[in-house]
């Protein structure tokens, strides 16, 4: 998915954003903003959003002086989420699909995106996303897929946000429990409220599965750019299970096995699914519809 006019909108947007998040000082706030329309010029329209929000986020923590400007509400995204954790993972195992219940908080999970909003209800979202109904629903692809579990079936799974992956966490151990190796990935450095390995071990998803780095600070995951090791894997993998809006941006256009899980927050990236799958215009309008959709091949 390349970076359309909108994007850049949405670029000055999260300027604006973090500049309220992280100081209150209004000197910084405004050069953040000079910061951004700075960086709209050089911005690559060629390029996927995530790809070119590394710009502007490396731009805006050196105005900030600080490497991990969201790392507060990282913090408590992740706190929030374990507080949640003991009363969502009952609800996935008394279900009658856990599976699908667990791949429902998983998805309903992927609210907390500090780049596409900052303003939603984690309890809430996490209590109707039991019974919403999915826009795109490749469950029963996705199943079939993990039933040849027997066979050995490798699962790379790509996390990405703090908070979030508390959540990732439950649907890895139903992955598992369907017989299922998993491997998963983070970012390798900070960048908006994306998941570090740090996020990973404040989870406890080390204690489920193997955890490795995509190898970049990219809100997505740039394949050509990411790290030897997560290319191999990625390569190795039978399924690859895509969380979030970053993710899908940077590999919808990848050939693989891939099963993309988010919550469309964006008209932009609702336009594209829409195009992709040949979509009704009306179906899709980016306001936080549950996919789980399999990547066309």
């Amino acid at each position: 998915m390349k970076t359309s006019l909108d994007c850049l909108i949405c670029f000055m947007r999260q300027a604006r954003s973090t500049g309220m998040l992280a100081t209150d000082d209004e000197h910084l706030q405004r050069r953040l903003i000079d910061c951004a329309g700075q960086f709209l010029a050089t911005a690559n329209p060629e390029l996927s959003p995530p790809e070119n929000a590394i710009g502007l986020y490396t731009m805006m923590a050196d105005i900030l002086k600080s490497e991990d400007p969201f790392a507060q509400v990282k913090h408590q995204s992740n706190a929030s989420a374990l507080l949640l954790k003991k009363e969502v993972e009952q609800q996935i195992v008394t279900a009658d699909d856990p599976l699908r219940a667990a791949i429902r908080v998983a998805i309903g999970g992927n609210i907390i995106d500090y780049a596409a909003q900052h303003v939603f209800d984690l309890e809430k979202t996490m209590k109707a996303c039991f019974t919403r109904e999915f826009v795109l629903d490749d469950y029963p692809s996705l199943l079939q897929t993990i039933q040849r579990a027997q066979e050995g079936v490798e699962v790379l799974y790509l996390c990405d946000n703090c908070g979030e992956i508390v959540f990732d966490a439950l649907l890895i151990d139903q992955l598992k429990r369907r017989g299922c190796r998993v491997t998963a990935a983070v970012r390798e450095t900070p960048i908006i409220n994306d998941a570090t390995m740090e996020d990973a071990l404040a989870a406890g998803l080390d204690k489920i599965c193997p955890v490795i780095t995509n190898g970049t600070g990219c809100p997505g995951t740039p394949l050509a750019e990411c790290s030897a090791q997560f290319q191999q894997h990625f390569s190795n993998a039978d399924c690859i299970i895509s969380k979030g809006m970053g993710n899908y941006e940077t590999l919808s256009d990848e050939q693989a096995n891939i099963y993309f899980l988010f919550t469309v927050k964006c008209p932009e990236v609702a336009r594209h699914v829409t195009a992709q799958r040949k979509l009704a215009k009306d179906r899709l309008q980016g306001t936080g519809e549950m996919i789980l959709m399999q990547q066309s091949l």
